[in-house]
């Protein structure tokens, strides 16, 4: 559900209050399996828990020819054609994903190809950790690059754009450095990024400095973000209340922000970051909500680490991880605000969607987790279905002539 906020007010963008119990497919990277996982609610009992309701969209028994491409997957996103661009730790390379048959499963020979990778691109650009990605709206895919220790080639924003045709971003110009981050601050630890309209959102650890989450908008469109390009959205601890660390989400008028780890007895929360007097940057009063927190969770989950958040801005719903190592710690939770309020404290509000406690299989380290549509078959070319009708006919009045001898 679309809402309006107006001066700390929020006001349904439809006429009557959204009401859903059937889960939106989504897309779940877990680093246990080694594989991408697709979630249906086929029964539309609101949750994915149940048989056949789980089935691999991606991993190494993919049949384009990739060799481990699910290692270690740091991030998953789905761009406007269809197209799952998911990025992985242990081969640096972002692979672009498209289930071309409609059959749930981007394995086929051909649905999976190398988009972007940190060994070939033509500019030599690193790709140690690809912590985020998302389609911006050029249609370029971001990639947000964080460095190791052992490996410090820098912080960045990629922007990766397949110029030429030929299906990947790794030729010469086709991947550009669109935001040095380290260049803002030399602890930067970047990851996650999340765009509504022509603004990016991203979400940086910082290192041993406050936590922030960046605006990045090329307003002289170069392609590059300039020192004035770019803004501290929020910082934690500086005019806001909300603790924040690796997931985010914006949409709705708003920046979300899903706390990425507590202590056994500690409380994770929800907040919404609204810039409600236009300044730029939340440093006024009403402009940090918290809308949930895992106090109502009670002794029937546990919550550890949470990784990622997604939200389906055509339906209102959230999804939010938690990987605690445990039956009842590891789950996926779908947020939905039924009464307009922006929230999500009512007991229908919030529920668990994916469970291990109650799948028995998944999630088992949830990752992240993306919202998916499931794109239209391709149609085979207008050639092929001629050439088979031919073929055909061929072999008919071959096997008649054989009969005639």
């Amino acid at each position: 559900m679309r809402s309006l906020l107006l001066a700390g007010a929020i006001l349904p963008l439809c006429g009557s209050v959204v009401s859903a119990t059937t889960v939106s497919p989504f897309l779940l990277a877990d680093q246990t399996t080694d594989s991408v996982v697709l979630l249906r609610d086929l029964n539309g009992d609101g949750d994915t828990n149940d048989p056949g309701e789980a089935t691999t969209y991606f991993d190494a028994t993919n049949n384009s020819g990739l060799s481990s491409p699910t290692g270690n997957v740091f991030s998953v996103t789905q761009a406007a054609g269809g197209a799952v661009y998911l990025g992985d730790g242990s081969t640096d390379t972002i692979y672009r994903t498209l289930d071309k048959n409609g059959d749930g499963t981007a394995n086929g020979a051909g649905e999976a190809t190398v988009w972007f990778s940190g060994s070939d691109n033509a500019s030599g650009y690193a790709l140690n950790t690809p912590n985020g990605i998302a389609e911006g709206p050029d249609g370029a895919i971001y990639v947000v690059e964080a460095d190791t220790k052992g490996n410090p080639t820098g912080d960045y924003v990629y922007r990766t754009i397949d110029l030429n045709g030929d299906g990947d971003a790794n030729d010469a110009g086709e991947a550009t450095r669109w935001l040095d981050l380290t260049a803002i601050n030399p602890s930067s630890s970047p990851f996650e990024i999340a765009f509504d309209g022509d603004t990016a959102y991203i979400a940086d650890t910082s290192g041993a400095t406050p936590d922030t989450i960046y605006a990045a908008r090329d307003a002289d469109g170069d392609g590059v973000i300039g020192a004035s390009e770019v803004t501290a959205f929020a910082t934690e601890g500086q005019g806001t209340t909300a603790e924040f660390d690796l997931a985010i989400a914006a949409g709705l008028g708003s920046v979300w922000t899903w706390q990425w780890q507590a202590g056994e007895d500690d409380i994770a929360s929800v907040f919404r970051l609204t810039d409600l007097d236009g300044s730029g940057m939340i440093d006024g009063d009403g402009e940090t909500e918290e809308v949930w927190n895992t106090s109502v969770l009670g002794d029937t989950y546990d919550f550890l680490a949470g990784f990622s958040m997604a939200l389906n801005e055509q339906t209102g719903e959230f999804l939010i991880t938690s990987n605690d190592s445990d039956s009842i710690g590891d789950w996926v939770i779908r947020l939905l605000d039924l009464d307009g309020d922006g929230a999500f404290w009512g007991d229908d509000e919030w529920s668990a969607v994916l469970l291990l406690a109650d799948s028995g299989t998944y999630p088992q380290r949830a990752r992240d987790v993306a919202f998916f549509d499931q794109p239209a078959p391709v149609p085979l070319p207008a050639s092929l279905p001629a050439l088979a009708a031919a073929l055909g006919g061929l072999g008919i009045l071959r096997a008649r002539r054989n009969r005639a001898a």
